[in-house]
């Protein structure tokens, strides 16, 4: 049975309330507000393009944000295909319900999410065959994880844990610190491992019931620092797995999200110029656009059994309120949600 080694100090428990403040502050502030959806969307194209660039990815922020919109961008068809997969894994996670626990099925699911189309279908969403390894640029060894025929177990151990009293007693983003350096130390994968950590990172949060609005970007401070990243997730390591220093780290970067969050909405509240209050058909296409990105009237008719005349007279109130961008003209006509 797996049993983390941790202290609760109090740094930590300054930083959990400093973030159940803010959380609370986000939630009683985005009840009912039309620009959702595009801040969920910014949200996950942040988290995408900081996640895949902490594996090297090269491609911008404005480009994964294009790609989140549905648009087709140059570069490398690996680091493309990368960030579609992020995103994939990102509307998996925000499409489940809170508080449905975590299985090994979820987790395989979720890897192979996001290795499809760049690792061979054998590999995507099964455990290793062969022993990894962690090495720096010059191939140096830094971090050798458990015996391979160990892996089915220890994930095992894991999941138990995660479902198990012990960890239900803990607050959400302890529990999501150590799901995310347990998973990335046993190293299951023989490729994607770091990505799925973060993933999972993330889905705890929401099935616990603490980012349940999806605004979170916890990877873009993780990006911003990353020999910082790499250093607290082996100090850990060399501390024989006392994980208490990883969890403070974790915390913090919790907080400066929540934070960047506020900000983020309190700058939208003060450009907001109209208070929409949006029909149910109104809420299932902001909610369609933010999933599809850019999206033709064809494909809303269909998607909706709809008139283009119709979808013209949803979509009017959207675009006059500055939440949908109508570009292009007649049948070529394409919409989707505004930057913001």
């Amino acid at each position: 049975m797996y049993n983390p080694r941790f202290s609760i100090s109090p740094s930590l428990l300054e930083l959990v309330a400093k973030a159940s403040e803010l959380r609370a502050f986000v939630g009683q502030t985005l009840v009912d507000v039309a620009w959702l959806p595009a801040l969920q969307m910014e949200a996950s194209a942040r988290s995408v393009h900081s996640s895949t660039a902490i594996e090297g990815n090269t491609l911008t922020l404005p480009e994964v944000t294009a790609i989140a919109r549905g648009e087709t961008i140059g570069g490398s068809g690996r680091a493309i295909q990368e960030v579609r997969n992020g995103l994939a894994a990102v509307r998996w996670i925000m499409a489940r319900e809170p508080g449905h626990p975590i299985r090994e099925r979820d987790v395989l699911h979720l890897h192979r999410l996001l290795t499809a189309g760049t690792l061979p279908a054998t590999e995507a969403g099964a455990y290793k065959t062969r022993q990894n390894r962690v090495v720096d640029g010059r191939g140096h060894l830094l971090y050798l994880p458990p015996a391979l025929g160990q892996t089915p177990t220890l994930m095992k151990d894991l999941l138990e844990w995660l479902a198990g009293g012990e960890s239900s007693a803990l607050h959400p983003i302890v529990v999501s610190a150590i799901a995310h350096h347990r998973l990335v130390s046993i190293h299951p994968f023989s490729d994607g491992n770091g990505r799925v950590a973060r993933a999972l990172g993330m889905l705890v949060l929401y099935a616990r019931g603490f980012d349940t609005h999806h605004i979170l970007a916890v990877d873009e401070i993780f990006a911003e620092d990353r020999p910082r990243y790499y250093d607290k997730i082996q100090q850990a390591r060399d501390l024989d797995d006392d994980l208490s220093l990883w969890i403070e780290y974790v915390a913090e970067a919790v907080v400066q999200a929540l934070a960047r969050a506020r900000s983020r909405i309190e700058s939208l509240r003060l450009r907001s110029r109209h208070s929409l209050l949006l029909s149910k058909r109104q809420e299932d296409f902001v909610r369609f656009l933010r999933d599809r990105g850019r999206v033709r009237t064809a494909e809303l008719a269909q998607a909706f059994g709809l008139t283009r005349a119709r979808i013209g007279q949803i979509l009017g109130p959207l675009i006059e309120a500055d939440l949908v961008v109508r570009e292009g003209k007649t049948r070529a006509t394409s919409y989707r949600l505004k930057d913001l």
